[in-house]
């Protein structure tokens, strides 16, 4: 059994992004630069608004650092919105080949009841993967365990980081500007999460801490 961090894609996404791997897949010769920056974005507001948006927007309890939450997700959309039109529009498909393996691997096709259903996933260390449910499963039943969750959460938004930003980022043949850039936006995600975990989870209590626990908890898949 693999441990997976996955929820749900879009049809919209799903159906851009298989375009896309079938147009690589084929060599096709027409210029990606559109598709690829359309997937790249949607991809990329998927991510924000699963690990960040529908945490408040879904919530019974209005979480009191909602405003932070929304303005840390703004900054990220922002951001990578900008970096992907900068990067992408004038590549050459040959270029963007690598970019496309990395879509692929965070693709994963389940049959559920009989019918498949695609996720946004990354693969977790067993060890963390049983940590960080734990935690979440006690925070479910409204056990308070504040440092063991901020602990958690600071690690799994690290490991976010990575899967969805920087490993999609180091294929690229970058010139100095554009790896600048790309640091530079890395920089400040990193920042925000850490902001925003600091500031949210150890005032959680109460509804809002099995709210939190519950949404997260619904993304823990074995398969």
């Amino acid at each position: 059994m693999t441990c997976y961090f996955a929820f749900p894609s879009s049809d919209a996404l799903r159906d851009s992004s298989l375009t896309l791997l079938e147009n690589f897949e084929r060599g096709a010769r027409e210029p990606q630069n559109t598709l690829f920056i359309r997937v790249a974005q949607l991809f990329a507001d998927e991510v924000v608004d699963m690990l960040l948006l529908n945490l408040v927007r879904g919530s019974e309890t209005p979480h009191s650092s909602a405003s932070v939450i929304e303005s840390f997700a703004g900054l990220i959309k922002t951001t990578v919105h900008g970096l992907i039109k900068q990067l992408l529009s004038k590549m050459s498909n040959d270029e963007m080949r690598p970019l496309s393996t990395v879509i692929a691997e965070r693709r994963l096709t389940l049959t559920q009841d009989g019918t498949e259903k695609d996720y946004i996933c990354f693969i977790m260390p067993p060890d963390f993967y049983a940590r960080f449910k734990s935690v979440l499963e006690q925070g479910i039943k409204g056990e308070r365990h504040s440092d063991e969750l901020l602990a958690c959460m600071e690690t799994f938004s690290e490991m976010a980081h990575e899967a969805f930003y920087e490993e999609s980022i180091r294929p690229l043949k970058l010139g100095f500007i554009g790896r600048k850039l790309t640091d530079v936006g890395g920089a400040a995600m990193r920042k925000g999460a850490t902001s925003a975990n600091r500031r949210l989870v150890p005032g959680l209590a109460g509804q809002e801490l099995i709210d939190f626990c519950t949404y997260f908890h619904g993304f823990m898949l074995e398969a």
